[in-house]
């Protein structure tokens, strides 16, 4: 049986818990020090530790090339393969550089971003297809990957806050124009409306904020902890992930001082069983898993190493019109975020 596939511009499946994007309540620890950008560590007056305020302290025409790699393994079994098991791998590179263009006074980072290049593995069974941004073949004229073509070596710009989040993408004027020449230039307004709401500005913060470890607001100390509560969607199931991050260390590396990070990952569902289109879908077994381990350079404001790893598994009972049938659901990601220099 053969299957088409898609490689998606974000596969991410889970990876949110590594910054932990929307809505959010947080859990803080540690004193209300006011530590400015350029001391970031002091002892407490009270308890005489160390007190660590993590956030990204930059300077204008600081300069940082990444290479990020984003795996997934997802497999399915039901109805719709036959009651086959149906595996997809799929890996995505991006090498990326950003040079910081601006400082506000409050803190907040403007970053000229660039994808260098992006290269694509994806299998699903006997079929499999690869991309690389580098090569002029044939494959880049696939309609899956013109987004790719669009954004290489066309920069725009993000805006950071101190804590680690994105606050904004903008200057994509370029990108959308070579998306547009490459899909016709009979193209109506409302189709290049279309376009930018399913690629712009959020698939772009998407990708890039998961470089990123938001940070609690708080000086906290070694061995302390924070949390981060959030919604998303797993198939048709709303669910709550619920994100630990314990500050492991600070070690001393070349002359640099870099916070070391634990995360974990707990998922709760708030319903297991839904309707959806005139079908009952039930879970009868989940078992869902995230970690993760990120290395924070204080001196230089930026993420030197990361990596996240989640785990899903969901079977499930189908049942529509007094039939039913059994369903199996796996993903696994593996997120990898290294400082090349």
């Amino acid at each position: 049986m053969r299957r088409y596939f898609v490689v998606n511009i974000v596969i991410a499946v889970l990876f949110a818990f590594a910054y932990g994007c929307g809505d959010k309540k947080d859990e803080k620890t540690g004193n209300n020090n006011n530590n400015t950008s350029t001391d970031l560590i002091k002892k407490d007056s009270v308890s005489g530790k160390e007190m660590v305020q993590l956030k990204y302290v930059v300077k204008k025409g600081d300069k940082f090339n990444y290479k990020m790699v984003a795996k997934t393994s997802n497999m399915e079994k039901s109805p719709a393969t036959e009651d086959k098991e149906v595996k997809q791998d799929n890996e995505i590179n991006y090498f990326y550089s950003k040079e910081v263009s601006d400082v506000d006074a409050s803190g907040i980072i403007s970053f000229r971003m660039n994808f260098d290049s992006i290269t694509i593995s994806s299998s699903m069974g006997d079929q499999s297809i690869k991309y690389n941004s580098n090569l002029n073949d044939s494959i880049r004229n696939n309609p899956a990957f013109l987004q790719y073509n669009a954004v290489i070596n066309n920069p725009f710009f993000i805006r950071v806050n101190p804590s680690g989040e994105i606050t904004e993408v903008y200057g994509m004027e370029k990108i959308y124009e070579v998306l547009f020449k490459a899909l016709g230039d009979t193209l109506k307004e409302a189709d290049k409306q279309q376009i930018k709401e399913s690629f712009g500005e959020e698939s772009i913060k998407e990708i890039l904020q998961q470089e990123y470890q938001v940070c609690p607001p708080a000086p906290i100390a070694v061995d302390s902890n924070w949390t981060k509560s959030f919604n998303t969607t797993v198939l048709f199931f709303e669910v709550v992930n619920n994100a630990k991050y314990v500050l492991k260390s600070i070690e001393d590396k070349n002359g640099q001082k870099i916070a070391n990070v634990d995360a974990l990952l707990v998922v709760e569902f708030k319903t297991k069983e839904v309707k959806e289109k005139g079908m009952t879908v039930k879970v009868e077994n989940a078992e869902t898993s995230g970690n993760g381990k990120i290395s924070l350079n204080l001196n230089r404001g930026c993420i030197t190493y990361k990596e996240t790893n989640t785990n899903l598994k969901l079977d499930m009972k189908l049942s529509a019109q007094g039939q039913s049938a059994n369903s199996s659901q796996a993903v696994t990601t593996n997120l990898t975020v290294t400082l090349l220099n």
